[in-house]
């Protein structure tokens, strides 16, 4: 057989073969990184209990009710922040594996016991059943601010 038969014989599987890769790649690759001064709540299950991130002086700490997350169902978010003059707390929800649209919620000021937040919102139905969201609480103070991840299921 000669070269050129050879080459062209498995030029088609090997474009094949980019073409499958780069579809399964291509959304992974699409995805900006996260920024270089957000904290992660890595190892901790707000289904069970208050997430907690201490950064020095600083920390903020997530709470959903109720724990047991469902879509299309009104959901309570409670940020507690310590060690900063908060001015603005907001949380944007997102799919981890699969775009789900924006979604954010501001939070409000809770007048009777500083420095905790509280906010409503609603997560979009999946048709996969249950799935993982990130929760991007975002909080500003007068000085500095704090942008924290957090993970969670939904069914």
């Amino acid at each position: 057989m000669p070269l050129k038969s050879i080459v062209q014989w498995l030029a088609i599987p090997a474009l094949i073969l980019v073409l499958i890769a780069s579809v399964w790649l291509l959304p992974r690759w699409l995805q900006a990184p996260p920024p270089a001064d957000q904290l992660r709540a890595d190892h901790c299950d707000l289904g069970l209990g208050p997430c907690r991130v201490e950064l020095g002086a600083h920390s903020l700490e997530l709470e959903l009710a109720p724990r047991q997350v469902r879509a299309l169902e009104p959901l309570e978010f409670r940020v507690r922040t310590t060690g900063m003059d908060t001015q603005a707390v907001s949380i944007r929800l997102e799919g981890k594996e699969m775009y789900m649209g924006i979604n954010e919620v501001q939070l409000q000021p809770v007048t009777s016991d500083p420095g905790l937040w509280r906010g409503t919102g609603e997560l979009a139905i999946c048709s996969t059943g249950e799935m993982v969201w990130q929760a991007r609480v975002q909080v500003t103070g007068q000085s500095d601010s704090l942008d924290v991840l957090f993970e969670f299921s939904a069914r």
